[in-house]
């Protein structure tokens, strides 16, 4: 228990940040809801004139900006999906590489502990941070919907689209938790991290915009949770939640493998 608590307050610092500036983002982006509501017939004028393929890549089609659940789909859901992924990648891959990286690893490792005991404990603190992350933003989400909203819109559909990227953080969580075995400087962290994201959310777009590469879309978590599938479905595809425990089973499973194996540097 005494490295989850050490890690929690490691990490607080980048968990206040990252989730005041979030929901800063989301109230100043709902602020602007009711704005967009009055002007419905011109922003779907506006829209018309886009090429299809690129009003698809962004869910225009599926989803209008005028309705709360679109408003929502098509602006809050992308940055809270593509920065609360950057975050949570950030997180899990310094976990260990953090270690190593500052020579703490030698010093921890001579503890009456295990490797496993170590990954485990990490891990859980990475994931309560991920969890307080999303829960936080998901509350502010909901009293931002009742006040510009004013009961327009179905809570439950809100609830899904507030535990979709929760899912995909975890996803991207376990990815990131399994190249931190493999990472032990420091400043390569954060080019890994925001290419992991940026790459994965660029194939997602391409899939959409390019009939060539539809099959890339199978590969990018941003195509297993996106915001008009659980808007028209009402729910979270059982195929997401498959590939979600696939990736964590991985994830958690390569780590605690590949680092019971690894030669720590110190």
């Amino acid at each position: 228990m005494a490295i989850y608590y050490r890690e929690l307050i490691r990490n607080r610092t980048a968990l206040i940040v990252w989730t005041v500036t979030m929901i800063l983002f989301s109230v100043f982006l709902m602020t602007f809801f009711p704005t967009i509501r009055e002007q419905a017939v011109e922003l779907q004028k506006l829209m018309e004139q886009y090429p299809k393929e690129l009003v698809a890549a962004f869910n225009f089609d599926r989803l209008q900006m005028a309705d709360p659940m679109g408003f929502y789909g098509t602006q809050v859901y992308i940055f809270i999906t593509l920065f609360g992924s950057i975050y949570a990648v950030l997180l899990f891959i310094s976990i260990l590489s953090r270690e190593e990286s500052e020579h703490t690893a030698e010093f921890l490792l001579t503890r009456p502990v295990t490797r496993t005991k170590v990954l485990i404990a990490k891990t859980l603190a990475a994931l309560t941070n991920i969890t307080i992350f999303n829960l936080a933003f998901g509350i502010c989400n909901l009293i931002l919907f009742d006040l510009y909203a004013r009961g327009e819109y179905d809570v439950n559909i809100l609830v899904l689209l507030i535990i979709g990227p929760y899912l995909m953080h975890l996803l991207f969580g376990a990815v990131g938790l399994l190249i931190s075995v493999f990472v032990v400087k420091a400043r390569a962290v954060y080019p890994i991290s925001i290419g992991v994201v940026l790459g994965t959310y660029f194939a997602s777009v391409v899939s959409t915009l390019s009939e060539d590469a539809k099959d890339l879309r199978y590969l990018t978590p941003f195509k297993y949770f996106d915001a008009a599938d659980i808007v028209e479905d009402e729910r979270i595809a059982t195929l997401s939640l498959i590939v979600l425990g696939v990736a964590l089973i991985v994830g958690i499973g390569g780590s605690l493998y590949f680092y019971s194996k690894k030669d720590i540097a110190v």
